[in-house]
């Protein structure tokens, strides 16, 4: 897992909370290396490494790929299954 951090940011962001992300899949298509990374708020965001290994937001058009899309969607589906999960667990637990 990598955890990315704003450094040009003064650590402080939305709520005081730290500027950063975490990666939750990555990818190859058409030899690009592709990141989709988790901010501290449940927001998404893709991230695209050049050949110098440069991150960048990815622009609004690569959204629309279907190879990106289902990754999200995927990403989207286990979250879902993972908070269903959790509840799942803390509803018997609590049973107890």
């Amino acid at each position: 897992m990598n955890v990315v951090y704003n450094l040009t940011d003064d650590g402080q962001d939305i709520d005081g909370l730290p500027s950063e992300g975490i990666e939750i899949t990555c990818f190859h298509q058409d030899g690009t290396h592709y990141m989709i990374y988790t901010p501290s708020d449940p927001l998404l965001f893709v991230a695209v490494k050049d050949q110098n290994g440069l991150l960048q937001i990815a622009d609004d058009d690569l959204l629309e790929d279907p190879a990106v899309i289902g990754a999200i969607d995927e990403e989207t589906e286990f979250n879902a299954l993972v908070e269903e999960e959790a509840a799942l667990l803390e509803s018997l637990l609590g049973e107890r």
